[in-house]
């Protein structure tokens, strides 16, 4: 299975652990969450003055496998691995999306306090 759909399994599996105010609370933040993470992002590419492209790769390779009787041969197995990629950009953008997004983060925090504190009131625990 794929990183990505045990990660987005594992989320799922999480979320129905939460109680209705947990999960309201979740959504509320997640523009916030969205931004924080976002400007995380641009400042590594500015510091570095390029990006990283993620992507999973199958990798095939010899392994050992054991027949019925147990005995060991030589067989193909695979695996997934993240590969790094540089990727050029405009430094000048990057600065102005980053710029753009660290003045709406007092807007969105205090929007994200307000839909807290209706999450709260909607679902008392």
């Amino acid at each position: 299975m794929k990183p990505v759909l045990s990660l987005a399994a594992l989320a799922l599996v999480t979320l129905a652990a939460c109680s209705e105010q947990d999960m309201c609370i979740y959504r509320a933040t997640q523009d916030l969450k969205t931004a924080e993470r976002r400007i995380s992002t641009l400042e590594g590419n500015v510091a570095r003055g390029y990006a990283i492209h993620r992507s999973q790769e199958r990798i095939t390779y010899t392994g050992v496998c054991y027949d019925k009787a147990g005995d060991p041969y030589e067989c193909p197995k695979t695996r997934w691995e993240t590969v790094e990629t540089p990727v050029s950009i405009d430094v000048p953008d990057q600065r102005r999306q980053l710029s753009d997004l660290r003045a709406q983060i007092p807007a969105l925090t205090r929007a994200a306090a307000n839909a807290q504190a209706q999450c709260r009131q909607a679902y008392p625990e």
